[in-house]
């Protein structure tokens, strides 16, 4: 009965497909949790800044955070080199994926989806009731930008999202392309929460496209995935529209606190981010030795691989029974793929001594 008081929309969702909990696959592979080696979520292995979990005994948790998030935006507004009003925290970049549908978006506006991609842009666009327009990336997963233009046109798209580095291929969108798609009639969200790990933004050109958003995240290279913290960066008076929609305390006292301390140590953060670095460049050379299996470059903290027909399975169940676990895809262009997230240098080891056997 209840349902015919429930969208049509929302009825016909397909669940978010997430990364299980180590719990979880334990039990379904008949392992112990500590033997779990989790590289299936792109999380930084090696934790967050050393410091920050001494800090949490000053915060006073019976009070609730700041809702305009001014020392975190002082923070985030020396970081990034923009100003305070251009930036707005939230809970995870997937928060703000949120705050821009229920401010731009309508039920049957169009989304281009350009995949593969990360899937939260299409799922939270059909939880709205939006059409969501299928483009398909070349077979390098680069982007044809004129008859992506074309596509926009066709469908009077009212948003993209693209992801640089994009996941899960690890591929970047060069400024020149991205002007390309600014100059045309449609908001344009570019997803850098690989950021710290590419070097490369289009922050700047804030400035000059009002039609520009940028999501950044502390998931991935800060080691602070659990408390869940991103950011946006936009002109101004679309982050005061932001400031509406979002819940008033929707950036907890200890994530504050991390994120904050974590800009303020982001030096001490450096050589981590460098061993992930140089282990994705050992393991790609690695992947590329290997009989018929072919690693894709990546600008990001995880490798896209491809496997021989019928390989993807395979290889991903070999590496769970050894506690392994990567990520898999259920589309058709990635049936053979798996995506690795660069762990530690022993769980790197471990990877290479399974596939090693194997090819």
């Amino acid at each position: 009965m209840i349902n015919k008081f429930i969208n049509q929309h929302i009825l016909d969702l397909k669940k978010y497909d997430p990364v299980d909990s180590d719990k979880k696959l334990a039990e379904e592979f008949g392992l112990k949790e500590k033997d779990i080696i989790r590289l299936n979520a792109n999380e930084n292995p090696y934790g967050p800044w050393a410091g920050i979990k001494d800090s949490f005994s000053k915060i006073k948790f019976n009070v609730y955070p700041d809702s305009n998030q001014d020392l975190l935006r002082e923070s985030l507004s020396k970081y990034t080199g923009l100003d305070k009003n251009q930036i707005v925290a939230g809970s995870g970049a997937d928060e703000m994926i949120e705050c821009i549908f229920k401010i731009f978006c309508n039920k049957n506006d169009a989304l281009i989806d350009v995949q593969p991609t990360f899937g939260m842009y299409s799922f939270l666009a059909d939880s709205i009731g939006m059409k969501v327009v299928p483009f398909e990336r070349d077979l390098d997963w680069t982007i044809n930008i004129n008859k992506l233009k074309e596509e926009i046109d066709i469908n009077s798209a009212k948003v993209i999202f693209l992801a640089s580095p994009n996941n899960p291929t690890g591929n970047s969108l060069s400024n020149e392309d991205l002007e390309e798609i600014l100059k045309m009639d449609i908001l344009v969200v570019v997803d850098e929460t690989y950021f710290e790990f590419y070097g490369s933004t289009a922050a700047e050109m804030i400035k000059d496209y009002e039609n520009l958003i940028i999501l950044r995240s502390f998931s991935k290279w800060a080691g602070i995935a659990g408390l869940r913290i991103g950011y946006m960066l936009a002109n101004s008076e679309v982050i005061d529209n932001v400031f509406k929609v979002k819940q008033p305390y929707n950036i907890n006292v200890v994530a504050e606190k991390a994120a904050i301390l974590t800009l303020e140590n982001r030096i001490g953060m450096q050589p981590n981010i460098e061993k992930i670095l140089s282990g994705k460049k050992e393991f790609i050379e690695f992947v590329n030795n290997l009989d018929n299996v072919y690693a894709f470059s990546s600008d990001a903290n995880f490798i896209l691989c491809k496997f021989p027909k019928n390989g993807g399975k395979f290889i991903f169940n070999k590496l769970a029974r050894e506690g392994i676990f990567v990520r898999s895809f259920s589309n058709e262009n990635l049936k053979d793929c798996l995506r690795f997230t660069i762990g530690t240098a022993g769980q790197m080891k471990k990877v290479k001594e399974v596939l090693k056997a194997t090819y």
